[in-house]
């Protein structure tokens, strides 16, 4: 149906599509330094153990594009594919509230606005869902970032569904990174998508893989990948989050950034408070 789109579309159109996309560079100062700020095309992955605060940065990067410029946001649209369910509108409606001047039901509705949110419950689901999107990004240019929280929800059913064949198991993922790469380049679009550790690391360092990430003075970063080589060849900068309970204070989350193009990395520590995400 996006094709037909294309064919009638004039040269300005077509200009608008492209070229509209608005830059992300002061998405978040603090978490991306100027070199490193995600451009149109770019995917970055946040990867770390459940409960680490990478669903809260979700929320955190979201209200920041979709509040109004005046309120110290970027004003464009978000589309957020919640693959378990998890996503709390209430939670996002309370960061936003927060970090509005004068909050009322109708900047609420205009915020909110700027929010497409869908559901998936399977990978064939998620699948169908981004072959179905072209006609949205074509009619939005304000659309530029796509969210997908949890790229790694769908794991252990297509393992299961798999059987004894790794080819069948990977199948739908493999084509799931395809297409993500193929719409965020040709859309101008930035891509976050979060991933759950959920392989344990061994006691003795020798039996560790060589892709196990490991930097001196970055703490116990234990990353092994588990997702299909095509997602792996597909994330441009990863992001990789912790928690560290301390008794005589709340809850402080930690996260080490890695852009694997330049390879430059930046550790930072963060709260989750009533407001959301900050910084320490």
């Amino acid at each position: 149906m996006c094709s037909d789109f294309h064919r009638a579309e004039s040269g300005t159109e077509l200009l608008a599509r492209l070229e509209g996309r608005s830059s992300l560079r002061e998405i978040e100062p603090c978490l991306f330094a100027d070199e490193d700020s995600p451009v149109h095309g770019d995917i970055l992955e946040f990867h770390g153990p459940e409960g680490t605060g990478k669903t809260e940065m979700l929320y955190h990067l979201t209200a920041r594009c979709i509040l109004p410029k005046a309120e110290g946001g970027l004003e464009v649209e978000v589309l957020f594919i919640d693959t378990d369910y998890h996503f709390d509108m209430l939670r996002l409606v309370t960061v936003l509230e927060h970090r509005l001047s004068q909050s009322s039901e109708e900047i609420m509705k205009y915020c909110l606005g700027r929010l497409f949110l869908v559901y998936c419950s399977s990978s064939t689901q998620l699948l169908l869902t981004l072959y179905s999107l072209e006609t949205l990004f074509c009619s939005h240019p304000s659309v530029c970032v796509l969210i997908v929280d949890s790229l790694s929800a769908f794991y252990w059913i297509d393992r299961v569904n798999g059987g004894e064949s790794i080819n069948l198991q990977e199948s739908t993922l493999k084509k799931c990174s395809q297409l993500l790469e193929k719409l965020v380049s040709e859309y101008r679009l930035v891509l976050f998508a979060t991933t759950q550790s959920i392989m344990q690391k061994t006691s003795n360092a020798a039996e560790e893989p060589s892709c196990a990430f490991r930097r001196p003075g970055d703490g116990d970063i234990d990353y092994r990948p588990y997702l299909c080589r095509a997602w792996q060849q597909v994330v441009k900068h990863r992001v990789f989050f912790s928690k560290h309970e301390d008794p005589n204070t709340s809850s402080r989350f930690s996260l080490v950034s890695r852009h694997l193009k330049s390879n430059s990395f930046k550790k930072l520590f963060f709260i989750i408070g009533e407001s959301g995400v900050e910084f320490c």
